[in-house]
């Protein structure tokens, strides 16, 4: 009897050791990459957290330029996202990996810009939407070589392809909102690092939980859910924080002109006062300045002050600038107190505040239509 209690417990044991183990099935990525200077390709699993990311395999391209990858992913797993990346490349082909996929790719040439993906509905969809999208980031990345130019045709081209990138992310997440390569798509915001007055007009909180929404359906058990939720619920916490700070009265400072006066910002309370943050090399800047002039002409009477800080690294650059272009307002420098951009969260430049008679602050358009538009509510 305690022999066959014994085989009960030893078999329990081991029905209970094997259950341990999830059942996984093979899946493959292979294919060809001719005419680029790789010679080994890397596959990295993003985390779900997209923060990170874990090494799987490495593989030499063969003479022909043939490759290929085998990983053993857990049956019942949700996809997920990897990357292929190459020590010449700055940019991974990034792909979507479910259990049992049979993923081939092929390219000549520049991996990034002509890879051809099959064998995954979702990496393919990611390659659609890189191809239109990092077209017009890379030419507006060409455009800004010469944003140092005083040419406004420039100026003009850098935001058109900065609006067609934006639009076609716009266009491509709005379309595919129960795909993860929508999720993978609204994660990008080149365009804006370089127009940074189109911050705010691309991918919202309302594109996050739209899709939000269409990935619960379609992958309800996908573990970039709850990162997702997460991050609505962070940015709808700033977004509430923001619009409570915008009620109160703002952060005061005090700095020096080039004639090392010290101005406060404080002191232009009771009018309409626009606190432009901008640096000289940007052409960008300087063209908003030759705008904004005309604006305060036309309603500083009225109340309309500009208090304006630079970001100049060096001052002697920053005075001849002011010098130049003749500033009539307040312009200070604040390249020797990083903790100003700091206060008024200034990532980008230029960035712009609009602060009326009782005090309140609000972000402010760089569009000067639209800041006129805006000054002219306040007064």
């Amino acid at each position: 009897m305690k022999k066959y209690l014994f085989s009960i417990a030893l078999l329990s044991m081991l029905m209970v050791a094997c259950g341990g183990e999830k059942p996984s099935v093979s899946t493959t990525i292979s294919g060809r990459f001719v005419g680029s200077n790789a010679d080994s390709l890397v596959l990295e699993r993003i985390s779900d957290n997209f923060v990170a990311s874990e090494r799987m395999a490495a593989v030499a391209l063969a003479d022909n330029g043939g490759f290929s990858f085998s990983i053993e992913i857990e049956e019942d797993s949700s996809p997920r996202f990897y990357k292929l990346s190459t020590t010449s490349s700055s940019r991974p082909v990034m792909l979507v990996v479910a259990p049992g996929d049979n993923i081939t790719l092929e390219s000549a040439g520049d991996i990034f810009l002509n890879y051809e993906v099959e064998g995954s509905e979702e990496s393919a969809l990611i390659r659609e939407f890189n191809r239109e999208y990092f077209a017009s980031c890379d030419r507006l990345a060409l455009i800004a070589e010469n944003l140092n130019s005083s040419s406004r045709y420039t100026e003009r081209e850098a935001y058109r392809a900065a609006q067609e990138a934006i639009k076609s992310q716009v266009r491509f997440v709005g379309s595919h909102l129960q795909n993860l390569a929508a999720l993978y798509a609204m994660r990008h915001a080149i365009a804006e690092q370089y127009i940074p007055q189109l911050d705010g007009y691309g991918i919202t909180m309302a594109h996050y939980a739209a899709v939000l929404e269409g990935l619960k359906q379609r992958y309800p058990n996908s573990p970039y859910l709850s990162h997702l939720e997460r991050e609505i619920s962070e940015g709808e916490a700033l977004i509430d924080v923001i619009n409570k700070v915008e009620l109160t009265s703002y952060p005061d400072i005090e700095l020096e002109d080039m004639y090392r006066t010290k101005h406060r910002l404080a002191s232009l309370s009771g009018g309409v006062t626009l606190l432009y943050f901008w640096i000289s090399e940007s052409a960008l800047c300087n063209n908003i300045n030759a705008e904004l002039k005309a604006l305060y002409e036309r309603y500083h009477d009225q109340g309309f002050e500009v208090y304006h800080v630079s970001a100049d690294s060096d001052e002697a650059v920053w005075i001849e600038a002011v010098r130049q272009q003749g500033h009539p307002w307040i312009s200070v420098y604040g390249g020797r107190s990083a903790e100003v951009f700091t206060l008024f969260n200034v990532a980008t430049l230029p960035k712009a505040y609009l602060i009326d008679r009782e005090g309140n602050i609000t972000n402010a358009p760089l569009r000067i239509e639209a800041l006129e538009r805006e000054i002219k509510r306040c007064l």
